[in-house]
């Protein structure tokens, strides 16, 4: 074989090799080209239902408020040191622990669904609570953090989220600075009870174990109660009234301060008012029917760490030292 035809060989099988990686490197470009719209697709926002708030205020320091242009939430502290959600003026008892620096409430409102996620953001990182709102029902789907450990370098990222439901399973697109970041799948679907909307039950008037007695009595009135606490001295003493969350006609009993003279004669029982507790419950109510049960305590005398006027209360006495007492509205 010459070597003209060697050469001509040779160029041959450099032309295909430049061919090939040629079209290699075409089928690279392709797939890195895909990766770039996927990621155009998801930085465009065209799954994103978020729904801007209009301003945020706060309440009495337990309260954070959130509007937008029909619809108010609120995050209100309970008793149980967690939070609870008041959405368009209902009550969802979520009983959520929210220890963080910073709340922020997250609104989206995607094919008829609402969607809440309530951060609590500690700078370095950031845990979402994610909750469904659909037909005046509350559910929690679950939660997930974002974690953003070199925040002093790269400052704090913008976050966003695409949300997309598929049957049950709820799917989340973390954003960050507008680039996707994760994929979060929620599947948990739990129920969050609302508060009861009883009507609120008329407690007001005078209400005594026997209405033909008119030394002993417990005379209410909205919030507040007169009450006979001991017949020997003609002590007589204001309570306060709490509702009790939760529990239809059922309320506390504190004691607030003494109506009655003070002039105690020294072998009785006597009452020193800076000395009796004002947080602790001194009884219960309950309202059955038309009847008022008192379940009685005592007052607790927080100088001596005792409960005192346990079984010298008046109306135990007349009821022979039974406990509830069963109490009927006079006229």
């Amino acid at each position: 074989m010459e070597i003209a035809d060697l050469l001509k060989i040779k160029r041959f099988f450099f032309i295909c090799l430049l061919g090939t990686l040629f079209c290699c490197k075409e089928q690279n470009k392709e797939k890195v080209t895909e990766n770039n719209v996927k990621n155009i697709v998801l930085t465009t926002n065209d799954k994103s239902c978020f729904i801007k708030q209009e301003y945020l205020s706060k309440k009495d320091g337990n309260e954070l408020i959130f509007k937008y242009e029909n619809e108010n939430y609120e995050i209100k502290s309970n008793k149980e040191q967690s939070y609870d959600l008041g959405l368009n003026g209902k009550k969802y008892l979520a009983n959520l622990n929210l220890e963080s620096a910073n709340i922020n409430f997250y609104y989206y409102k995607c094919e008829n669904k609402k969607i809440f996620m309530i951060e609590g953001d500690d700078y370095y990182s950031s845990v979402f609570f994610v909750y469904l709102f659909e037909n005046e029902n509350l559910s929690y789907l679950g939660d997930f953090n974002i974690k953003q450990p070199n925040v002093e370098k790269s400052g704090v990222l913008k976050k966003d989220f695409n949300i997309s439901f598929n049957n049950n399973q709820f799917s989340i697109d973390v954003l960050l600075q507008d680039k996707f970041f994760e994929a979060i799948k929620l599947k948990q679907k739990k129920n969050i009870p609302q508060e009861s909307q009883a009507p609120k039950l008329d407690l007001n008037g005078l209400w005594r174990l026997n209405c033909e007695n008119s030394l002993t009595t417990f005379d209410i009135s909205d919030n507040n109660g007169y009450l006979s606490l001991y017949s020997d001295n003609a002590i007589y003493i204001n309570v306060e009234i709490i509702n009790i969350e939760n529990k239809v006609g059922e309320y506390d009993i504190r004691f607030k301060n003494t109506e009655s003279q003070q002039n105690y004669s020294g072998d009785k029982k006597s009452i020193i008012d800076n000395e009796i507790s004002k947080s602790e419950n001194i009884g219960k109510l309950v309202l059955k029917n038309d009847k008022l049960l008192l379940y009685w305590k005592g007052l607790y005398n927080d100088k001596l760490k005792k409960l005192e006027f346990e079984k010298d209360f008046v109306l135990i006495k007349e009821n022979e030292d039974k406990n509830p007492i069963i109490l009927s509205k006079c006229e």
